[in-house]
């Protein structure tokens, strides 16, 4: 039986290298927050097994993750806890927002992978993910000379699958440097990605917060909201979506080679797959992954608190058009 949450909630991920201003962004987002009257929620990630920031957001509900890296190490643990989280508030505790900070070395894709799971796609409306880079680093970090490849690589996950870049910390570097790390990032950023420089993290919180992912399920429109909803009641809603998300109701068992063979013919935009589908070989319900084109399946051991669904994520997905190729193979 799946377990649905009160309501989907407009979720940001904050990302950035360590040092980049990522706090300090977070805390003027809540600064704006209360003025509007809005409830936030905040998912802190720490790789250690304290959060000494913790007091910076007292006044706030916020759910920490620690001893690992949400994008990796304890991903499982951040959608399950995140899931339950969700279901335990009553309906005046559920927030309006939720803030979620990943630590440093966060790839946001992986976080992306979190958030899209069967498990929390009903409860979590993905709008954006903000990168926030730090002007006066940058250039150091890309160096092969002064930097590794892991940072370079890290930093390199993080510009590409941004939806809205803040170069940070203007302030201390030459008019000169600040065109290089300009001239860098927008070499590795998606063409249409938003790039603004900030000082303090001084940036514009109603643009920062438009919606820039979006996440199709059955019957919803291609903004992603439901047809009794309108788009004005979003946070900073906005049309010019690239990322997505789309979700596929799966209600009868498939055959393995089959969808295999469904899942590599889909287009290179389509950039991961994963669900919990049933098999025609073999009783049972099994989750599944799909990247570079490779397949991977393990068995569900415990019964599913979600229905079987496919879950595709990419950039600039048609998503009518796939979901009726799924349901051509599969389900007439």
């Amino acid at each position: 039986m799946e377990e649905t949450c009160l309501r989907k909630i407009p979720s940001y991920i904050i990302t950035g290298f360590l040092g980049s201003g990522k706090t300090t962004i977070l805390q003027k987002i809540l600064d704006y927050c209360r003025k509007k009257s809005l409830k936030p929620a905040i998912v802190l990630n720490e790789i250690g097994d304290i959060n000494v920031e913790q007091g910076l957001f007292q006044d706030n509900q916020v759910l920490e993750m620690l001893n690992g890296c949400i994008c990796c190490s304890i991903q499982g643990d951040f959608t399950r806890e995140l899931h339950s989280f969700l279901l335990s508030l009553d309906e005046k505790d559920v927030p309006d927002v939720i803030f979620i900070e990943g630590t440093g070395i966060a790839n946001p894709l992986e976080i992306v992978d979190g958030l899209t799971d069967p498990l929390l796609i009903e409860c979590i409306d993905l709008f954006s993910i903000v990168n926030i880079i730090d002007a006066s680093k940058y250039l150091e970090y890309q160096s092969i000379f002064s930097s590794s490849k892991e940072v370079r690589s890290v930093l390199k996950a993080q510009v590409t699958t941004s939806s809205f870049i803040i170069v940070n910390k203007v302030d201390l570097v030459t008019e000169k440097v600040k065109e290089k790390v300009l001239k860098k990032v927008t070499s590795q950023k998606r063409g249409e990605t938003p790039l603004v420089e900030a000082s303090y993290g001084e940036v514009d919180i109603n643009q920062l917060l438009e919606q820039r992912f979006v996440i199709n399920r059955k019957g919803e429109d291609t903004c992603g909201c439901s047809s009794d909803h309108s788009c004005d009641e979003h946070i900073g809603h906005h049309h010019n979506h690239s990322f997505q998300a789309v979700k596929i109701e799966v209600p009868k068992p498939v055959e393995r080679i089959k969808l295999e063979k469904w899942l590599k013919q889909l287009p290179e935009t389509i950039i991961r797959g994963k669900g919990i589908i049933q098999l025609t070989e073999t009783v049972g319900s099994f989750q599944f992954q799909f990247a570079s084109k490779q397949l991977h399946l393990n068995r569900v051991k415990e019964l599913p608190k979600i229905d079987p669904c496919l879950i595709l994520i990419g950039v600039d997905i048609n998503s009518s058009e796939i979901r009726q190729s799924f349901h051509q193979e599969f389900i007439k």
